[in-house]
């Protein structure tokens, strides 16, 4: 089973939304994925695969990996 966030424009920036909830706003679309990446994290014990999704300008949701974690070392 699937967990899906996607992410798409808001009137004040980016938001994510999971069961029909959405986040707060972000002012870019990498950080809505990095902020939907964390809280799939948070949730593991789901047993449900996130799944992060964006919403083109065709109205087509389209899949996107999750976001690599850069260390600064």
């Amino acid at each position: 089973m699937e967990k899906r966030f996607d992410i798409i424009p808001h009137e004040t920036g980016w938001i994510y939304v999971i069961d029909g909830q959405p986040s707060a706003s972000f002012p870019c679309y990498d950080l809505a994925l990095k902020a939907a990446s964390d809280h799939a994290h948070r949730e593991l014990e789901t047993l449900r695969r996130p799944v992060f999704r964006r919403l083109e300008v065709s109205g087509e949701m389209i899949r996107v990996t999750r976001p690599t974690h850069h260390h600064p070392w």
